[in-house]
Formats: C-alpha cells, structure tokens, sequence
C-alpha cells in the first residue's frame, strides 16, 4: 500500500535511566546490534535518559553514523528541554540526525525535526539534506 513502509517494523532500543562515559559505549552496540537483517530504522528511545557526558554522546552519534554508513537509520526519541537536549542541539546543524520529540513521533516518523522526508514513487523514504 502506498505510504507505508516496506521491510522489518522499526526496532527500538530503550536506554538506561543514566548513560555515562563507561556505559555509552555499550548503549551504542546495544543500537548497532539492533540492525539484523531485514532491519532498517532503529529507534533509540532516551525520552527517560539522562547524560552530562559528552563522551557518552559521541558513542551515540558513532552508532548513528554506523548505520547510516550501511544504509541504515537511527531515530532518536527525546524529550524536548530533557536531560538530552545537547543531541537535539547537534540535531539542529546536523542535517541527516533524526530527532524525535516522543516515541510515538519516531516510530510514526511524522515529526521530524530533521531529517528533511522526501516522498519517492512506492512509498520509500529517503532521507535529503536540507
């Protein structure tokens, strides 16, 4: 049916209450691990995560850039004014960061702050730098 996606439903990895500098790191392949095959969007969920550590948030941009170099997708679901809101600043310069202000808005993808949604024929999303 056109509009819908085709493939595996999102898979979403919820993340601890706390992501430090010792614990990003496995968050991150907790992301990575998510994309078997069939797997195209994986929906880190920090709507409850807290970080201070910037560290720990380059682990999570590193999982994302991991993805999308295989053609993948990670959609990151945080609360706006959160304990997170440094990714949703990066997400402001960085064109092909999809951030999501609920969980329900990154697994309907009909929020994006970014990316920029292109509609093709069939349904498929792409993403475009805007």
């Amino acid at each position: 049916m056109p509009g819908q996606e085709t493939g595996a439903p999102p898979v979403i990895v919820t993340l601890p209450a706390q992501i430090n500098a010792a614990t990003a790191e496995q968050a991150a392949r907790r992301i990575s691990a998510a994309f078997t095959p069939g797997v195209t969007v994986v929906i880190a969920d920090l709507t409850a995560t807290a970080c201070r550590d910037r560290s720990a948030i380059r682990h999570l941009l590193r999982a994302h850039r991991k993805a999308t170099a295989r053609g993948g997708q990670v959609r990151f679901a945080i609360r706006p004014g959160g304990p997170l809101h440094r990714i949703t600043e990066f997400a402001d310069s960085h064109p092909l960061l999809a951030v999501y202000p609920t969980l329900q808005h990154a697994i309907k993808a009909d929020y994006p702050r970014h990316p920029a949604i292109a509609r093709r024929p069939g349904g498929h999303q792409h993403l475009i730098a805007i």
